[in-house]
């Protein structure tokens, strides 16, 4: 299909300067010619033109699996990074409180008092 329409392309240019009366004819008929020829190309190949849509949606599929992919992948450095992190931050500030409604900790970056 896109040699068929490429053709039609060229022959467009190509009559684009085009000076002679029957030329003109049928350069005004070749918008027509086109579509009774992608028409009759289409009708003729149907299992082409179907198994071509259904590979191009097959590959599509796996592009979008690969993306969701990589993009998992990603948050889940990501998370560990963070547990890390916060592994290393309870660590300096002594270790996990036991209790957690026992927490000298308040949201947010404020401290309470200790009495």
């Amino acid at each position: 299909l896109p040699v068929v329409v490429d053709w039609f392309e060229n022959c467009r240019s190509c009559m684009m300067y085009v000076n002679d009366p029957q030329e003109m004819m049928q350069r005004q008929s070749l918008p027509s010619r086109e579509l009774s020829a992608l028409y009759k190309f289409v009708r003729w190949m149907p299992s082409l033109v179907v198994t071509s849509y259904w590979q191009q949606f097959v590959v599509n599929a796996q592009a979008k699996r690969r993306r969701i992919d990589d993009e998992r992948r990603r948050l889940e450095d990501e998370r560990r990074m963070l547990d890390y992190d916060e592994e290393a931050a309870w660590l300096r500030l002594g270790g996990r409180p036991r209790i957690e409604g026992n927490s000298n900790l308040v949201s947010g970056s404020k401290r309470m008092r200790q009495e």
